[in-house]
């Protein structure tokens, strides 16, 4: 009986030393504030698992999603000032890393925005900073807001289809010129000025090219062109001719 007594009286002091040394310390809360273009709810956009965290060498803080949106962390006692690194860990969200400055009592003495792939002492916006005139004994509740930098593209969204797209395709180009040609060119010549439309239709007919309006293809002869003759003229097949 008396050892069960005594268990009970060394939990109650452990107890009560724990609280007293909670009540003492300093905690330190980030708001995550609502942005209308990435996260315009916090608490609802937020799944459950999301998580803060504290760094430094060899020790490393947690702290829940609050229902509020928030984050706080209770700050221990140290034997020297810790410099702790911020990360917010959500699946969606991306948060700016901050530098939070601790003093070995607990208190917070600066937290700043930093870098990743920078310096430590590379220092961005200061979010807030300990004046001297306060007291560096009392606990102090220090609440900062975080930074939503952007949302984590986790699905690829499926191009829509536009009708422009197609006229990027080569090949529909081609086509369309190929119809435009085959149908206007003939409405095209049918309204021209009959003056006109004689001069173009001589112009074809003598035109040197095999695919133009109205010309025909002169007839390609080989044994002349073999015996060395032009393809213009019948000397090399009368010579061939009289060979035989």
């Amino acid at each position: 009986m008396a050892l069960v007594l005594l268990t009970l009286s060394f939990a109650l002091l452990a107890g009560l030393a724990r609280a007293a040394t909670t009540s003492s310390s300093s905690s330190l809360t980030f708001i995550i504030p609502v942005n209308p273009q990435i996260l315009p709810n916090p608490p609802a956009l937020l799944p459950p698992t999301t998580h803060a965290t504290l760094t430094t060498s060899g020790t490393i803080l947690s702290a829940p999603l609050s229902k509020h949106g928030t984050f706080t962390f209770t700050l221990p006692q140290s034997d020297s000032d810790q410099s702790y690194l911020l990360d917010i860990h959500a699946r969606e969200y991306i948060f700016a890393p901050c530098r939070v400055d601790v003093a070995a009592n607990g208190t917070v003495l600066g937290i700043w925005e930093t870098f990743r792939g920078n310096p430590w002492s590379n220092k961005g916006n200061e979010k807030y900073v300990r004046h001297a005139e306060h007291d560096n004994n009392a606990p102090q509740k220090v609440v900062v807001e975080a930074k939503v930098v952007a949302r984590r593209p986790l699905y690829e969204e499926r191009p829509r289809f536009s009708p422009l797209a197609l006229f990027k395709n080569p090949m529909i180009l081609l086509a369309l010129f190929a119809m435009v040609s085959m149908f206007g060119l003939p409405k095209l010549i049918e309204n021209m000025d009959p003056e006109m439309r004689e001069e173009f239709e001589r112009q074809s007919r003598n035109t040197p090219m095999p695919g133009a309006v109205g010309a025909q293809a002169p007839s390609f002869d080989l044994a002349g062109w073999m015996a060395g003759a032009s393809s213009g003229s019948n000397t090399g097949r009368e010579d061939v001719r009289r060979r035989r």
